[in-house]
């Protein structure tokens, strides 16, 4: 087997069990993909002002990182956002850290988004 089978083959995507009290529940949250994160990233930058939007951020992190750990399905889709943003701020926080913190999402990555998108001058 070659290098980059091997490296295809791996499953590098970080699991971890995190309980929401507030939900009673537990919830696998799993690391994004390359291709999650620079979404989530790209959607949640505001191009005009470089500021990232937590509101869809925090949301899409949730989304794309919780899963059932009975089933392994995941839990929310898109359409779910708004339905996640009403729910307990203290849980949406833990579980979109966790998802940062699993998926390799640092500070400093999420602050270099907002650089590539300077405030647009009006002329």
């Amino acid at each position: 087997m070659s290098l980059r089978d091997k490296i295809l083959a791996t499953d590098d995507i970080r699991k971890k069990i995190v309980n929401v009290p507030e939900w009673g529940i537990d919830v696998e949250v799993r690391g994004m993909t390359g291709a999650d994160r620079t979404t989530i990233l790209e959607n949640a930058v505001d191009p005009a002002t470089g500021q990232v939007d937590l509101r869809i951020m925090y949301p899409a992190i949730v989304i794309a990182s919780c899963f059932d750990p009975e089933t392994g399905e995941q839990i929310f889709t898109p359409e779910d956002k708004d339905l996640l943003l009403a729910k307990s701020a203290t849980a949406l926080d833990r579980l979109a850290q966790e998802g940062m913190q699993v998926g390799g999402l640092t500070n400093d990555e999420v602050e270099q988004a907002g650089k590539q998108f300077p405030a647009v001058s009006e002329s």
